[in-house]
């Protein structure tokens, strides 16, 4: 399903930014639950639907009221099979400064409906989730689970609440989070792919990795009273799902690489070997 995540310069001029690609921004029907976090005078805030809807959403809507944010990320999700609604399932998921979504991904592969053997999943891999970060968990979905592993790497490096922690630190919990899990799946017969793509921020820098959904990459500019390219100002977006594929001014990102953004809004690609 449809995953962005974009950050900027300017919280004021990000609605104008998005404005010529709002087309992208579009998740299609069926649309089982989504939601916008944005990152707002240092709070981390969540605009979420738990609701169905048989219509478009337009994620970026929101964005277009009077939210000012340099740092976004939204996510709809289709029926997962698994019986999960609520505001408490409906992402993005947030903890602290850190926001998390994850598109794609295969919920079946955490159910025990292929002889239960996934049942052993989530226990383990909350076994290394400090009790104080497992509290934090609110709902039931595998990519709040994962989430909080990714927290937990964070925490046994003593990065968690690091405001300035690098992306490729970053990038790095991440890798080694997805070896964990991809290890644990295989652990419990399930060797299929299915991790969805990744996009997550401390509100300062920003990693998105391409794990199965295309991938798009996209510049994002602002026009001056003459219609020229106003260089001060400064974004990116990134946007996931295979519905109403973007295509002009993006730019594929290779599978099994994620994109860095740095604070000053410089962008890396790596590897998501850890």
């Amino acid at each position: 399903m449809k995953l962005f995540a974009c950050i900027c310069n300017q919280p004021q001029r990000l609605p104008i930014a998005l404005a010529p690609v709002r087309a992208a921004l579009i998740a299609q029907p069926p649309v089982s639950r989504w939601g916008l976090g944005y990152v707002q005078g240092g709070d981390v805030l969540l605009v979420r639907t738990p609701k169905a809807s048989a219509v478009p959403v337009d994620l970026a809507g929101p964005l277009t009221a009077e939210i000012k944010t340099d740092c976004v990320i939204a996510q709809a999700v289709r029926d997962d099979g698994l019986g999960l609604g609520g505001t408490d399932n409906t992402p993005p998921f947030r903890f602290r400064r850190w926001m998390y979504a994850q598109s794609g991904l295969d919920n079946q592969l955490f159910s025990g409906a292929a002889g239960g053997a996934a049942e052993e999943v989530t226990p383990r891999l909350l076994e290394h989730i400090p009790e104080y970060l497992r509290r934090n968990l609110k709902g039931r979905t595998p990519a709040e689970l994962i989430f909080h592993v990714f927290l937990a790497m964070l925490h046994d490096e003593g990065n968690i609440d690091d405001a300035n922690l690098s992306p490729a630190a970053s990038r790095r919990a991440l890798a080694a989070t997805l070896k964990l899990v991809a290890a644990e799946l295989a652990r419990a017969g399930k060797t299929e792919s299915g991790l969805g793509n990744v996009a997550l921020t401390n509100g300062r820098s920003m990693v998105v990795a391409h794990l199965d959904d295309p991938l798009r990459l996209r510049r994002l500019w602002v026009t001056g009273e003459r219609g020229e390219r106003d260089e001060s100002f400064r974004g990116y977006l990134l946007v996931s799902g295979g519905d109403g594929d973007p295509k002009d001014g993006f730019e594929d990102v290779p599978v099994q690489r994620s994109v860095l953004i740095s604070r000053d809004l410089q962008v890396s690609f790596a590897d998501l070997a850890p």
